[in-house]
């Protein structure tokens, strides 16, 4: 019987021309974000899911430590999201999904702690902040179903709300 020996490759080291063969490596930024802000930045199409692409994006979001003060809470009404983690614990900061209001029920804001070995799938509509950062960032893939169009935000200024995540 013959022995092949198979040489580990670490995939960081790998172009996207090498992998191509076997599929596409995930979670890396490619061009210039779909947004950018000192918060986190946004990658959309981070791999390509088939025909179906327009209505499923794999995207890749990169998020910055900026404090813990919640600024504002943004939701998609028409697109559920799942943000599963690569590198990093953040907290998650949401209120419930209710597509009847307008405005954030802000006496259910929730704020979880993700250590990395589980993800998170919001229903449509669920308001949240950008996942918070325990170190100076994280990184996660965002899987998308529905328009990246649909975003709503609420300044929480506007609300005359302050809301700070405390241990």
């Amino acid at each position: 019987m013959r022995v092949q020996e198979v040489k580990i490759t670490p995939l960081a080291e790998v172009t996207k021309e090498e992998f191509a063969p076997y599929g596409q490596i995930m979670g890396r930024e490619e061009g210039k974000p779909y947004e950018d802000l000192p918060i986190a930045s946004y990658w959309t199409k981070n791999a390509d899911l088939g025909p179906d692409n327009e209505k499923l994006d794999t995207g890749l979001i990169i998020c910055r430590k900026v404090g813990r003060k919640v600024t504002m809470l943004e939701r998609h009404p028409q697109t559920s999201e799942n943000f599963i983690p690569l590198v990093g614990e953040v907290i998650f900061v949401m209120a419930p999904a209710d597509n009847s209001k307008a405005l954030p029920d802000l006496a259910n804001i929730r704020a979880f702690f993700l250590d990395g070995t589980l993800g998170v799938a919001l229903h449509k509509g669920t308001w949240h902040y950008p996942p918070i950062p325990m170190r100076e960032s994280a990184r996660l893939v965002l899987l998308r179903k529905g328009k990246l169009s649909d975003e709503e935000i609420k300044d929480l200024k506007d609300l005359d709300v302050k809301v700070k995540v405390v241990m």
